[in-house]
């Protein structure tokens, strides 16, 4: 799943140096985001762009997002799309962590 979003992102922007990712924990979640500096999505773009088979890409199947968003959904997880406001496009993954783990991410004995 981050392949493909590591991908995406590089095919938005063409220059993989400008690509950024970055990890954290907010509460019980793991966040990953995914940054690049191409132009971003349209409001209806972002509306689609999690749907199977929707995709703007000449050569694309429209799979990618669609089955990242699938791969989240069954870790009790999400994708979140944006658009960065210095330009191009954030993706999120939210994971929640696994309850035999403390918020410091070490396993609990």
């Amino acid at each position: 799943m981050l392949i493909n979003l590591l991908k995406n992102a590089h095919e938005a922007d063409g220059d993989a140096q400008a690509i950024e990712l970055a990890a954290s924990v907010r509460g019980n979640d793991l966040r990953i985001e995914v940054r690049d500096r191409g132009s971003g999505m349209s409001e209806t773009v972002l509306a689609n762009a999690l749907l199977p088979f929707y995709s703007t890409k000449r050569s694309g199947s429209g799979l990618g997002l669609a089955l990242a968003r699938e791969i989240a959904e069954a870790h009790g997880g999400r994708v979140q799309l944006a658009n960065r406001p210095e330009g191009g496009l954030v993706v999120t993954l939210v994971l929640p962590q696994p309850a035999d783990r403390d918020p410091a991410g070490t396993a609990a004995r």
